[in-house]
């Protein structure tokens, strides 16, 4: 049996049976700060998010500040995921919160981790960075001065789009648990990138004792990290939340009352001017039920509406229905940035 805790945009799964598995979900904006930083030299991510293209093109230098606070040739700010994890803050969402916390364990930073999910080569130079960081004061300063000055340039495109996007999406990942889904795939359901990391993470870490999901607005293919309290892996928040699952509902009735031929033609005979059930019956020579039946999804799909003239009721094209339907169309369905809502 499953225990459930509920913190503020996280779930907590406790397995009844041994050993412990304690899953966390939520937004995480320094798994958020990880994709923005790496995209100084993901032209993906970049073309994905407008707001980072503008971010490393702009005038005041942070892509070049990005991309040469550390000589060492590796783009991942790591070290940054492990500093906030030693800080108890991976799960923040104040980004005052989160970089009091970085400041404050990169003083402290640790000497030796395992960091399974990284290659020999990458964990020596995470070691290298804390070790720096825990030696200058000033490299503190200015690492989360950098920090900072980044979200400043994303915070505005999270709080109006992103944050809706991901705590919806962690929503979602809290009901297929509640369902009975597995964690593992769950992570794994849309990307093949974390489908071919998961096993050979969890053999190196194993026993996997605590899993954090983040959904992540600025995501790329999706993010493993071995970090000291345990298994941080952040997913693509998609815009599938309530808002336009409402949207495409009403779009996919639309298209599907127009599906049918006969019920095209129907509309489009209307459009040229209202016409009455038996009209309709005579001029496309079927049974008077069988046209109102196609006139009642017709109506239901808000495309064609009824207008009562003395005793009889005319049909006709609601209005503005088909110029709302194409503009629907086009704006669900043009290519945009990954992660980017439709406009409303």
């Amino acid at each position: 049996m499953l225990e459930y805790s509920y913190l503020p945009m996280q779930l907590i799964e406790r397995p009844a049976t041994t050993p412990e598995v304690s899953i966390a979900i939520g937004p995480s904006l320094a798994v958020e700060l990880s994709w923005v930083l790496l995209a100084a030299e993901r032209e993906q991510l970049r073309r994905d998010h407008p707001v980072l293209e503008a971010v490393y093109l702009g005038e005041h230098g942070l892509g070049q500040a990005v991309r040469s606070f550390w000589d060492d040739g590796v783009a991942d700010f790591g070290e940054q995921l492990v500093l906030a994890d030693q800080a108890g803050v991976i799960g923040s969402v104040a980004i005052e919160e989160l970089l009091a916390g970085i400041a404050e364990a990169a003083a402290h930073s640790p000497k030796e981790l395992r960091l399974g999910s990284e290659d020999e080569s990458d964990r020596a130079v995470f070691l290298r960075r804390l070790e720096r960081l825990r030696r200058s004061g000033r490299l503190r300063r200015d690492y989360v001065q950098l920090l900072g000055e980044l979200w400043t340039e994303v915070e505005t495109t999270w709080t109006d789009t992103g944050r809706r996007l991901v705590e919806a999406a962690a929503e979602r990942c809290r009901h297929r648990l509640e369902r009975g889904g597995k964690w593992a795939d769950i992570v794994v359901a849309d990307s093949e990138h974390l489908s071919g990391l998961l096993p050979g993470l969890a053999e190196r870490v194993a026993p996997v004792r605590a899993v954090t999901i983040a959904p992540s607005y600025f995501s790329g293919q999706g993010l493993l990290f071995d970090l000291p309290s345990g298994i941080l892996i952040g997913i693509r928040a998609t815009a599938t939340d309530p808002a336009l699952r409402t949207r495409t509902d009403l779009v996919a009735r639309r298209l599907k009352a127009l599906a049918d031929p006969t019920r095209l033609a129907i509309a489009s005979l209307i459009g040229e001017g209202p016409m009455t059930v038996g009209d309709l019956a005579n001029t496309f020579e079927l049974a008077q039920p069988t046209v109102s039946n196609h006139v009642k999804i017709l109506r239901e799909a808000e495309i064609v509406a009824g207008v009562r003239q003395g005793n009889r009721l005319f049909l006709e094209v609601s209005s503005g229905a088909v110029s709302e339907l194409l503009a629907e169309v086009k704006t669900l369905l043009e290519p945009r940035g990954k992660g980017e809502a439709p406009s409303s």
